[in-house]
C-alpha cells in the first residue's frame, strides 16, 4: 500500500546552499540515461547501449531581497566559489549533495535592494575507490620482482633464441 503524497506546502523548505540562504523563483532538474547509439552499414536496425544514469543537474533562478541583501549576496557568492561538494536544500526536492558548476549575479538600478542569481548544480556522487588499483599495482610489482629473482634469460648470440634456466 503506497502512502499518498503530502501537499507541497507541507514539505516546503527554505532554500540554501552550504548554509547560504536564498529564495527560488524558478527551479529545474535534468537527468536521464547515458546511451551510446550504434548504427551499422547495410543494417536497418540501430542499437542503443545503456551506459547508466546521467549525472543529475539542477538549474535554479534565485533572488535575494531587502535593504541588507548585500551580505547574503556576498555569502552566496563565496559558497558558490568554494571547492568541493555542499548541501543544497531545495524547497521541494529536499537535501542534495551537489557541486556548483556555474553562477551569475544580476543587479539593476531600478530594483534597488534586489539581486538575482542563475545557478547550475551537479549531483556530487561518490569518488571511485582507488584501493583496488593500489592493491593490483602492488601485486603486479611483487610478482614481477619474484619473477626477476627466479628466472634468468640468456640470449644465444648465434641463434637469437631465448633460453630460460
Amino acid at each position: 500500500m503506497t502512502m499518498p503524497y503530502q501537499p507541497w506546502r507541507a514539505v516546503w523548505r527554505p532554500a540554501s546552499y552550504k548554509g547560504a540562504g536564498f529564495y527560488i523563483e524558478v527551479g529545474g532538474k535534468a537527468g536521464g540515461r547515458r546511451n551510446v547509439h550504434h548504427e551499422y552499414p547495410k543494417r536497418d536496425d540501430p542499437y542503443a547501449e545503456d551506459m547508466g544514469r546521467k549525472q543529475r543537474k539542477f538549474h535554479i533562478q534565485a533572488y535575494l531581497i531587502g535593504p541588507n541583501y548585500l551580505g547574503p549576496r556576498d555569502r552566496l557568492i563565496v559558497v558558490c566559489e568554494q571547492e568541493g561538494a555542499g548541501l543544497l536544500v531545495h524547497p521541494t526536492l529536499g537535501q542534495l549533495m551537489v557541486v556548483c558548476d556555474t553562477y551569475s549575479v544580476s543587479e539593476t538600478r531600478e530594483k534597488g535592494g534586489y539581486c538575482t542569481f542563475e545557478m547550475t548544480f551537479s549531483e556530487a556522487g561518490v569518488a571511485p575507490s582507488v584501493n583496488g588499483y593500489d592493491a593490483t599495482q602492488g601485486a603486479v610489482q611483487a610478482a614481477a620482482q619474484a619473477n626477476d629473482a627466479t628466472t634468468v634469460i640468456r640470449v644465444d648470440a648465434d641463434c637469437n633464441k631465448e633460453v630460460t634456466k
